[in-house]
């Protein structure tokens, strides 16, 4: 699971890898709040306008510092916590959004989900409660899950990714190019947008890097979804996937994770889209 996950490394987080934390330690830190949402915001490249956002896990440890996902995600998972985690983090950007909507700013928001989180129907129940109880359409929302996680799909995950479109929300394929999506599943299932994983924007020079790009690209407007280019990292890199028709992007060079305080500073001079 990215989510919430190892989006692109900060070195300014860059720190030595630590046995994860125990079951005391994760339920601990989720009932005092510990687990915070980070934004990193999605840009339309040639403009510059924000268009939407991508909620990321951070534990906030009062003792270690802001960790990454790497660092206690393997035990969230381990000790069945997925799903409260995942709780905290909708209410937290929920909030956030409410207090875009009172400024002007219309947003939607990403969240990743792990697979097995969708072949029980009721998180989204929860999500459908949530949206009611926030006041927001589930237009609102987009839902990420990683291509490997898509391999064996079971009828009830099927089940909950078309809950979840007849509720409105976006479906997004993360880390597209990595796994194994085959395209009869891209085209029988639900999906909106398509995430290229960033590793293929990295090299552009490179002719295989650059056509699975202009391949993606191609594929995703036959199907009449989005494709997000992750992994921008430099003004060379945006430059080159503009020059190939790509249109939305995320990565460092545009805009790191940060804290929903930050973010509404942030935002104050990004001239996001209204």
């Amino acid at each position: 699971m990215k989510s919430c996950g190892p989006e692109n490394h900060d070195p300014a987080l860059s720190h030595v890898i630590r046995p994860l934390p125990s079951e005391n330690e994760v339920r601990h830190g989720l009932a005092l709040g510990e687990f915070r949402a980070w934004y990193q915001p999605q840009l339309h490249l040639r403009s510059g306008a924000v268009v939407a956002l991508e909620a990321l896990v951070r534990w906030e440890h009062p003792a270690r510092g802001v960790l990454l996902p790497v660092d206690f995600l393997g035990a969230v998972l381990a000790y069945d916590l997925i799903d409260q985690m995942f709780k905290q983090l909708l209410e937290q950007g929920l909030s956030l959004l409410g207090v875009l909507r009172q400024q002007g700013v219309n947003l939607t928001l990403a969240f990743n989900l792990h697979a097995s989180q969708l072949v029980d129907g009721r998180l989204v129940d929860h999500i459908r409660f949530a949206l009611d109880g926030h006041g927001f359409k589930g237009s609102t929302l987009t839902f990420e899950l990683a291509e490997n996680g898509l391999l064996l799909c079971a009828p009830s995950l099927r089940h909950s990714l078309l809950r979840l479109r007849l509720l409105g929300c976006g479906l997004a394929i993360d880390d597209f190019g990595v796994g194994f999506t085959s395209l009869k599943s891209l085209c029988e299932m639900p999906f909106t947008q398509v995430k290229l994983d960033g590793r293929f924007v990295r090299r552009l020079a490179r002719p295989n890097h650059r056509a699975m790009v202009a391949a993606t690209q191609a594929l995703v407007q036959s199907l009449s979804m989005n494709l997000v280019i992750e992994g921008i990292s430099s003004l060379r890199v945006r430059n080159s996937v503009l020059q190939l028709g790509c249109v939305t992007g995320q990565g460092f060079f545009l805009a790191r994770p940060m804290n929903g305080r930050d973010l509404l500073q942030w935002l104050g001079t990004a001239q996001p889209a209204k």
